[in-house]
C-alpha cells in the first residue's frame, strides 16, 4: 500500500484479479460464481445489481424485517420495477411459511430479495431455507450480505444464491469505498442487462474484468489495495475464527449490560455476532434519552451506532473490529455513571449472570 499504483498498469491489474479470486475463495463460489468489485458503498452495489438484472417484465418479492430490507424496496420503487413487500417483525426472523404462501399465490414473481443479517437489530434470517424457496420456485435470489459476510459462513448456501451483494467496511473490516457483487456464472452468461446507467451496469463491469482485467472507470487505487489487504487478513484469520472473536465481544457486552438493566430483543438462536441491539424501558425509553446517553459515551471517546431504532426502542453496539476489553469496561463504567446505577446493583447483577451461565 506504500506503492502508488496506476489504475491501468499491470501491477494494479494483478491486485484487481487477486481481489476477485479472494472474494470467490472466502465465499466458496470459485466454480459457480464470478466476483465483480464496484466502486462505492454497498447500497450502490445493491442498486447496480437491481438495475442490471431486473427489467420491466420482472416482479420482485422483498422480505422486510429491518432497514436493509426497506432499502431494497425503496431502490426498486425509485427505478420503477414492480415489487411486493412482505413485512415481518423487526425482532423476529422472516417467516418461511408466509414467504412460501405469498409466492404460491402469485406466479408473476421472478426475483426474491432477502437480507442475510439485519444489523438494524443484529437479526440473522434463515438464509439457507429462503434460498431454497427461491430455487424451488425458479426465482432469481438476491441476497444483501453487506454486514454479515465476513462473520457468518456462506459456503453452504452460495451455490443457490444468484446475486450476493456486500461491502468492504462492515463486511470484511476494510475501508469504505469498495463494494462487490458475487453473481452466478449462469446469470452472467445469459448476457442480459437492463441497466440504464453506465456506472450501474454490473454485466458490462464484469466483461471489462474478464476481457481486460481492469476496471472500466478509474478506481481509488489505494482503497482497492486496502480492500485486498483486508481480504488477506480475513483469509488468514478464517471466518470461523472471526465469528468466534465477534461472539466473544458479544458475550462480554451481554455479561456487562444485562445486570445494568438492559435486555436484547432478538432470540439467541437468531442473534448475530456482528452487533447487539439493547433496550431498556426505564433507562432509554426514547430518542431523546438515547441522544443524551450517546453524548455521554462520545464525551469519553466511546462510539456506538448513533441512531435509535424507534420500532424496537433499541440502540446498537457493534461487535466487529479489534475491540479491547478495556473499551468494554469503559463503556460499562460510563453507562453506570450516566444512569446513576448503584455499583452494588451492578455487582449483584454480575453475580446472578455468572450463576445463570453456570446453570446453563
Amino acid at each position: 500500500m506504500k506503492v502508488d499504483l496506476g489504475s491501468r498498469d499491470e501491477a494494479f491489474k494483478q491486485v484487481t484479479q487477486r481481489v476477485r479470486e479472494r472474494l470467490l475463495f472466502v465465499s466458496g463460489g470459485q466454480t459457480t460464481h464470478s466476483a465483480i468489485p464496484i466502486q462505492g458503498s454497498g447500497t450502490f452495489a445493491m442498486e447496480a445489481s437491481l438495475t442490471t438484472f431486473l427489467g420491466q417484465d420482472d416482479k420482485a418479492l422483498v422480505c422486510v424485517n429491518g432497514l436493509y430490507g426497506e432499502r431494497i424496496a425503496t431502490i426498486l420503487a425509485k427505478i420503477g420495477i414492480a415489487f411486493q413487500v412482505v413485512r415481518f417483525s423487526d425482532a423476529a426472523p422472516v417467516d418461511l411459511t408466509v414467504v412460501e404462501r405469498t409466492i404460491s399465490q402469485d406466479k408473476g414473481f421472478t426475483h426474491l430479495c432477502i437480507v442475510h443479517c439485519e444489523t438494524t437489530t443484529g437479526l440473522v434470517n434463515p438464509l439457507h431455507d429462503l434460498v431454497e424457496i427461491g430455487r424451488r420456485h425458479g426465482m432469481v435470489t438476491i441476497v444483501d450480505a453487506m454486514s454479515s459476510f465476513g462473520g457468518l459462513r456462506l459456503e453452504d448456501d452460495i451455490g443457490g444464491i444468484d446475486i450476493l451483494v456486500s461491502s468492504g467496511n462492515k463486511c470484511i473490516e476494510a475501508p469504505a469505498g469498495v463494494a462487490f457483487a458475487i453473481v452466478s456464472n449462469q446469470l452472467l452468461n445469459l448476457g442480459k442487462s437492463y441497466a440504464r446507467s453506465y456506472c450501474l451496469d454490473i454485466l458490462d463491469q464484469w466483461r471489462s474484468f474478464e476481457e481486460h482485467r481492469e476496471w472500466r472507470t478509474t478506481p481509488p487505487t489505494h482503497v482497492v489495495q486496502a480492500f485486498d489487504k483486508a481480504l488477506e487478513g480475513l483469509i488468514e484469520e478464517g471466518i470461523s475464527a472471526r465469528n468466534a472473536r465477534y461472539s466473544g465481544v458479544r458475550g462480554k457486552l451481554l455479561f456487562g449490560l444485562r445486570p445494568l438493566g438492559f435486555r436484547t430483543v432478538i432470540p439467541p438462536e437468531y442473534q448475530s455476532p456482528i452487533c447487539l441491539a439493547f433496550c431498556s424501558a426505564e433507562l432509554v425509553p426514547d430518542e431523546a434519552s438515547f441522544a443524551a446517553y450517546y453524548r455521554a459515551l462520545a464525551d469519553n471517546r466511546i462510539y456506538i451506532y448513533a441512531k435509535f431504532h424507534e420500532a424496537t426502542t433499541t440502540f446498537r453496539i457493534g461487535c466487529i473490529g479489534q475491540i479491547r476489553d478495556s473499551w468494554i469496561d469503559q463503556l460499562l463504567a460510563v453507562t453506570t455513571k450516566h444512569f446513576r446505577i448503584s455499583p452494588s446493583i451492578r455487582r449483584i447483577g454480575k453475580l446472578q449472570e455468572h450463576r445463570n451461565a453456570e446453570e446453563e
